[in-house]
């Protein structure tokens, strides 16, 4: 893997659960305290995965934000094979941008990496 340079890449990656998902938003949900957050929270180069989720369109998805753009393809290579795509019976779809710039505002104070849905179902 290449030296970090400074740049960053993010990934948007969409399911379409509204076109015949074999899996719910709760089911999903489940997947994420379960399994995925702590498989994620190991992964090397990762900076960020949030969890994105819209029952009114129906989708469902992530933003990955990493170091190095190999990291980024890495996921797009897997998808297919990802549990994500088992569960639901779906195929997602994805697109990968540069970072241009990351800003954190003001804020509550609130810790991050207890916040959302999958994390208050508990």
């Amino acid at each position: 893997m290449a030296p970090y340079t400074g740049a960053m890449h993010a990934l948007l990656v969409l399911w379409d659960l509204s076109s015949g998902s074999n899996a719910t938003f709760e089911d999903l949900r489940v997947y994420l305290r379960e399994q995925s957050i702590a498989r994620f929270e190991q992964m090397a180069g990762l900076r960020q995965k949030t969890w994105i989720s819209s029952t009114a369109s129906g989708r469902w998805g992530a933003v990955y934000l990493f170091e190095q753009r190999e990291q980024a393809q890495a996921i797009i290579d897997h998808l297919n094979d990802s549990l994500v795509v088992a569960k639901t019976g779906l195929t997602p779809t994805c697109e990968l941008f540069e970072v241009e710039a990351v800003v954190e505002g003001q804020h509550s104070g609130i810790d991050l990496l207890a916040a959302g849905l999958a994390r208050l179902a508990r």
